[in-house]
């Protein structure tokens, strides 16, 4: 049994060690470590002028973006010119097609009243008219009928007084 752990424990070494062998064959060769002193006082003294570098590229973009707020800001302010020019415009069309409206309503009023008093001069003349008609046709009858009444008056008194000729 002593035997079976002791090759155990080392059978379990070697299958470790073949792992982490195959595991660093698969990924390939670890990157060199450089922990050299001059490394580190070259990237030291290098600071200074990144940070100048730095610093510089940092204005410049502060002054670009200074640039851009202020070309965004004037146009800004002239898209909002151009919107307010349009909406005086157009509050000026819409006043003036009130006024128009207005207008138009009174002559629509004015034309309404027109036609009515149209109206009623042709109803009055329509009644005059038929009021003409029937004063002419009733004159008219009466006409014939005392035309009628006259010649049967002369027809009697004709034949009363014996004269024989009838009209």
């Amino acid at each position: 049994m002593k035997y079976w752990i002791r090759w155990h424990k080392t059978g379990l070494a070697a299958v470790l060690l073949l792992a982490i062998v195959a595991v660093h064959a698969a990924t390939g060769p670890l990157p060199k470590a450089s922990a050299g002193v001059w490394n580190n006082l070259k990237d030291i003294y290098e600071t200074p002028a990144k940070v100048d570098e730095l610093e510089k590229q940092y204005t410049e973009s502060l002054s670009r973006l200074e640039e851009q707020q202020k070309l965004l800001q004037e146009e800004y302010t002239r898209k909002q010119a151009e919107l307010e020019a349009r909406q005086q415009e157009l509050t000026g069309q819409n006043d003036d097609f009130r006024r128009q409206n207005e207008q138009l309503v009174e002559d629509n009023k004015a034309l309404e009243a027109q036609m009515q008093q149209a109206e009623e001069r042709q109803a009055k003349i329509k009644r005059s008219i038929a009021w003409t008609v029937l004063i002419i046709s009733v004159t008219f009858l009466a006409y014939i009928a005392a035309l009628r009444i006259w010649r049967y008056r002369v027809y009697r008194s004709q034949q009363r007084g014996g004269r024989g000729t009838a009209l």
